[in-house]
Order: structure tokens, then C-alpha cells, then sequence
């Protein structure tokens, strides 16, 4: 594959990248969903453990995420340039430093655990039914980890397709372990919540067994001659492009508490219609996602291969994919909001929310998707703190202050329009500014100056 992401024409090979991770995003999507089927079975106090365990599990995986984009970044540049003895190098440094991490958190989670979720609020009646649910996460979260660090590793030679099957055979796995760990059955005992954190664990034990016999065979599992200094300095570069990676994740969610602060006041019917949004936001989203987790690939091994100009067509020819779907969403949207809305709610009023919200808060995804596509280019470049300032100010100058100023004019209707507005306006600046690098390969704004020859090879 390394052959075609440098030489074959680029559309093609965003074509072959993305393709299967669109089927892998939509196994993610179908797992998360399937645990919530069930976990609501077992009724509200089961459902209020795992909405609080949510952010505590969220901030591991973007723990998980931002390691995975640091060893990405490295593998691919020194596979690119060809030193496959370096990207093997890199993979296994990310392998040690997964295990370590994810056995100092599993064992720091299990010892603060209930200490932690009362300093979120919940109550020492439902602390119990957390730590059925935690006491299975929280060791599992190691397996977890490694998988995601692991994912990200093969998918920087270029190996697309194996994440994308592995992803849909855990949401396979996913479904039929649920009920039979949930409920029992024969001599199987049934263990309420924590068998749906037994079942995940179970499904990515299964799926890191493949991938580790994978790599093994690609000779990704050896030290390579590495000596425990080298280890130590990959660890430290893995960690500070990790780390800012990871507050770029962790700003999304904050940044959907904020409006779901600003909706609150707008009454029952608004926070329940802006909730089902938010749940149909990332079907919306799944080829951009797709499209951010395989561009990584190709621009940070065309950047070790010193093919700059294939980064740029690659980057100019997403931008125009991404307007010409998203335009297809928004128009798919405007036509089946009234559809979609009885699906979720038979209130007239809650139905009404949510077609305001399928109608105008899309129209500012493809400015997002700009964004993203740039995010995913930055990080792959290790630059992952600049990824993380362009992330800041999407969120924070343009979409949350577009979402207030906008509800403040026109209430919720103007909420989702001022939101909308944010992510377009933003992402159309950040597609001039990437037309401006393309030709001059720098761009200065005020006292910043961003130089794309500066970057290290």
C-alpha cells in the first residue's frame, strides 16, 4: 500500500483509505448503540450509572485516541521515507507505553473509584450499581487501550481494512455477549450492568488477539535493538504530541455541555429535541470521521517521502468532497426532518425541536469537516499543538459564540443557525488559508507564522 499512497493518483488511494474505516465507524456506532438498548432494559438506575461512568470512559478513550495519533504521526513519516526499521521501532515503543498506561489507570481507577463518581455528583445509593459496572471497565480499559494504540499503528502503514473488519466483528460480538452477560442464561450468571462492560471487554480482547498475531507476522512486536534510553525518548515524543491531541478531543464535548447549558433555560422540549440531535449529529458525521482517521496516513508519509505537493491536492480535493456531501446531507435532512422527528417523539412540541435542529445545524458541518480534515493533516505532521489551537478557536471564537449570540437573537431556532454560521465561517477561512500555504508554503497572520517547510522530516 505504501507504493500507492506515494505514487497512485490521490483520489483514488483517499478512496481505497476511507472506504473500509466508513464500514469500521459504522460498527462503533451500532456497538454504542446496542449497549444502550440493553442497559435501559435493567431500567433507570442502571441507565444513570452509565451515563455517570460516560465522561470517566470518555476521557480514557481520548487518552487512547491522543496516543494513537502520536504513534500514527511516527510510524507513517519514518514509513514513508522508508525506514520500516524506525516505523517498527515507533509501533512497538506505542505498544510498551499503552500497557503501561492502561495498567497504571486501571489499577489507580479501582482503587479512587467510588471516591471519583462522588465528587461527580452521584449519590451513595447509586454508587453500588457504578462499581458493578466499573469494576469490569476498569481492567478491561487496559485491553482497550492497547487496541485503540494498535489501530492507529497499522493504519499508519497504510493497513486500513484489517481495523475497519475488526471494528465490525466486535459489534457483532458486541450484540449476542450483551444480553447473555447482562441477563444469564443457563450456567452463565446474569450480571446486570457489568455484564455490558464484561461483554466490551470480552469483544476487544478477542479483536487485540488478531490485530498483536497480525503485527507479530508484519514483525511490529520486537525491540529491534532498541535500547531502554530509546525507548524512554520515543516514549517522551509519543507523550507531548499525545497530550495535546487528546484536550483537542476533549474540547468537543465540552464545548456540547455549553450549548446544552445555553438550551436548558429554553425549556424541556428544547433539551430533549437538541439530546436527539445530538444522537443523529455522528451519522451525519461518519465520512468525515472516516476521512480524518486515514488522511493522517497519507499526508505523514507523503511528508517523509518529501512529496508536499500530494498533501495539498489530497487536502483541496477532501474540502470539495466534503461540500458537495454535506450540501447532499443538508438537502437529505431538510426533506425527511419531519420524518425523523416522529421517530424519536410523539410531543408535537419536542418534534418541532428536533426538525429545527436536523435543518440547521448540519448546514455548518461541512465547515467542520474543513476543519477536521486540517486537524488530522497537523497531527499527522506532528504539529498536534497547533491542531489543538485551530480546534480552540473553531469551537470557542466561532461555534459556541455564534450558538450564544444567535440564541440570544432568535432563541433556539437562532442557537442551531449561529452554530451553523460558526463552523461554516470557520471552516471557509481555514480552506483560503490552506490555498494560501499550497502556494507560498507559509502563512503569517498578525505575530503568528505558520511555515510548512519548517516541519521536521
Amino acid at each position: 500500500m505504501r507504493e500507492a499512497i506515494l505514487t497512485a493518483p490521490v483520489n483514488q488511494v483517499l478512496y481505497q483509505l476511507t472506504k473500509p474505516m466508513v464500514i469500521g465507524i459504522m460498527a462503533v456506532f451500532f456497538f454504542q448503540l446496542v449497549d444502550t438498548y440493553f442497559i435501559s432494559l435493567l431500567g433507570t438506575t442502571s441507565l444513570a450509572a452509565v451515563g455517570f461512568a460516560m465522561p470517566v470512559t470518555m476521557l480514557v478513550m481520548n487518552l487512547s485516541i491522543g496516543l494513537g495519533i502520536a504513534a500514527s504521526a511516527l510510524i507513517a513519516k519514518s514509513f514513508g521515507a522508508g525506514d520500516d526499521l524506525q516505523a517498527k521501532r515507533a509501533a512497538m515503543a506505542a505498544l510498551m507505553l499503552s500497557v503501561v498506561l492502561g495498567v497504571l489507570i486501571s489499577i489507580l481507577g479501582l482503587l479512587v473509584n467510588d471516591y471519583i463518581f462522588a465528587v461527580l455528583g452521584a449519590s451513595p445509593d447509586l454508587l453500588p450499581e457504578i462499581w458493578n459496572f466499573m469494576v469490569f471497565w476498569w481492567p478491561g480499559s487496559v485491553v482497550m487501550l492497547v487496541m485503540m494504540v494498535q489501530n492507529s499503528s497499522m493504519r499508519a502503514t497504510g493497513n486500513t481494512r484489517l481495523p475497519s473488519q475488526m471494528m465490525l466483528v466486535a459489534a457483532v460480538l458486541n450484540a449476542l455477549l450483551d444480553p447473555l452477560l447482562i441477563f444469564g442464561w443457563g450456567p452463565v450468571p446474569a450480571l446486570g450492568v457489568g455484564g455490558a462492560a464484561l461483554a466490551s471487554t470480552l469483544c476487544w480482547v478477542i479483536v487485540l488477539a488478531v490485530i498483536l498475531t497480525r503485527q507479530r507476522q508484519s514483525g511490529f512486536l520486537s525491540r529491534h535493538g532498541m535500547s531502554w534510553s530509546q525507548i524512554q525518548q520515543l516514549w517522551r515524543r509519543m507523550m507531548a504530541l499525545g497530550i495535546p491531541a487528546m484536550v483537542t478531543n476533549m474540547m468537543v464535548p465540552v464545548a456540547g455541555a455549553v450549548l446544552l447549558v445555553m438550551v436548558a433555560p429554553l425549556g424541556e422540549e428544547a433539551v430533549a429535541g437538541f439530546g436527539v440531535g445530538m444522537r443523529l449529529e455522528p451519522f451525519a458525521l461518519i465520512v468525515i470521521l472516516a476521512l480524518t482517521s486515514t488522511l493522517p496516513t497519507f499526508v505523514a508519509q507523503n511528508h517523509g517521502a518529501h512529496q508536499d505537493e500530494r498533501i495539498f491536492e489530497a487536502l483541496l480535493s477532501s474540502f470539495k468532497f466534503l461540500l458537495l456531501l454535506q450540501g447532499a446531507i443538508v438537502i437529505t435532512f431538510w426533506l425527511t426532518a419531519e420524518w425523523l422527528a416522529t421517530l424519536f417523539s410523539d410531543d408535537l412540541a419536542v418534534q418541532e425541536t428536533i426538525i429545527e435542529f436536523v435543518r440547521w445545524l448540519p448546514i455548518g458541518y461541512f465547515g467542520m469537516g474543513v476543519v477536521l480534515c486540517v486537524n488530522s493533516a497537523l497531527n499527522s505532521l506532528q504539529k498536534t499543538s497547533s491542531s489543538m489551537v485551530l480546534n480552540a478557536v473553531r469551537l470557542f471564537v466561532f461555534y459556541v459564540p455564534g450558538a450564544f449570540v444567535g440564541s440570544y437573537l432568535w432563541d433556539y431556532s437562532g442557537l442551531l443557525i449561529g452554530a451553523a454560521l460558526g463552523n461554516l465561517i470557520i471552516g471557509l477561512l481555514v480552506w483560503r488559508m490552506t490555498c494560501l500555504v499550497a502556494i507560498s508554503r507559509k502563512l503569517t497572520i498578525g505575530g503568528w507564522r505558520f511555515s510548512f517547510d519548517d516541519i521536521k522530516r
